[in-house]
């Protein structure tokens, strides 16, 4: 407190006595100047997140009470994936009286420390992080800090709130369609940098193929860019290496739709000659032709319910580990089924 009895903003010094390390130190992890050892700089992190220090001095004058503001973190808004979830908290926050501020990291986990920290100086109500790339240092760091709900991030022992997309079923799901529809050599397309969905993902998919006797295949699992044309290459690096494939499974939509594309403009059937499916539900999947089998997911109802799990938090209704568990769904369409034409057209074109 100051002497007026407002709550005083954090200094340079508490974070230093907090992190157990010199102002010195502290200035050179903020500026990144100097070398620092790996193990401290996670430490003063982890200090400015729980004091909720700002660098600024006008943002520190402005960071002396909770606002009634929740702070949205997600890797990458053009995603399909998180509009939904977006929409959903914005909703749910307005009707609480909250306003959201959306911070988009660009998929790079300093940004993403960097807005924790901004929006912890700006004593925010609560944050919701979406697929964080951090350590579980920080974000532990950050959930001790303010009240915090991690959307399809897990840390060992945390309290609070996760909510879990069921991957690994999805991958069951999407891969043991395609079995059943007589595919036997599906390519799955993960991601090109090491991810805990990716791989809950890529396990789904092998136990789907164990369960029917069929080994994986090395050559068919392809690490790609999260995007269109990250499936758009990694269906012509296949080509290019003679590798047989008659279906695909990928990580998201958009690697879908670009497997699917690169198919059709090289005189391939969908899903004659090869059948897709994609995952995350998007809106966009039903657009495009034919439209996208996937594993939806509801994606409203995960940013609805973040929100009200950040308001219990909030209101001290909770703080222990809880779990929401959220179930996908197989929706089949033209990419991997042929899909009937309507009798009118049939009689027409008979």
């Amino acid at each position: 407190m100051d002497n007026a009895g407002r709550e005083r903003p954090p200094t340079l010094e508490d974070v230093a006595r907090r992190a157990g390390v010199s102002r010195q130190t502290i200035s050179r992890v903020i500026n990144d100047k100097g070398e620092v050892a790996e193990t401290t700089r996670q430490r003063v992190h982890s200090a400015i997140l729980e004091l909720g220090y700002q660098p600024n001095s006008l943002a520190r004058s402005l960071a002396t009470r909770k606002s009634p503001v929740l702070g949205l973190v997600v890797p990458d808004i053009t995603q399909p994936f998180y509009p939904q979830i977006a929409r959903g908290v914005e909703d749910g926050a307005f009707a609480a009286g909250y306003s959201v501020f959306l911070c988009h990291t660009a998929g790079s986990p300093d940004r993403e420390r960097q807005a924790l920290e901004r929006l912890g100086g700006q004593r925010v109500g609560g944050v919701i992080v979406c697929n964080s790339r951090l350590e579980d240092e920080i974000l532990a760091a950050a959930v001790r800090a303010y009240p915090v709900v991690l959307v399809n991030r897990e840390v060992p022992d945390l309290e609070g709130t996760v909510i879990w997309t069921g991957y690994e079923p999805g991958g069951r799901l999407a891969t043991g369609h395609l079995l059943e529809l007589g595919r036997r050599r599906i390519a799955y397309l993960g991601l090109d940098y090491p991810n805990q969905i990716d791989e809950v993902k890529a396990a789904g998919y092998r136990g789907a193929l164990e369960e029917a006797g069929i080994p994986e295949r090395p050559e068919l699992r392809r690490r790609v860019a999260n995007t269109f044309q990250g499936g758009y290459e990694a269906m012509a690096l296949l080509a290019a290496e003679g590798v047989t494939v008659d279906a695909v499974f990928a990580f998201n939509d958009l690697m879908a739709i670009g497997a699917m594309r690169w198919a059709l403009s090289h005189g391939w059937r969908v899903p004659e000659d090869l059948a897709v499916v994609g995952f995350g539900g998007s809106d966009l999947a039903a657009m495009v032709t034919p439209a996208l089998s996937t594993i939806a997911v509801p994606l409203y109802w995960i940013g609805l319910t973040a929100v009200q799990e950040i308001l219990n938090l909030i209101e001290g209704k909770g703080r222990a580990r809880r779990r929401v568990d959220v179930r996908p769904e197989l929706i089949v369409r033209g990419s991997s089924v042929m899909e009937q034409q309507p009798a009118a057209l049939r009689s027409a074109s008979a």
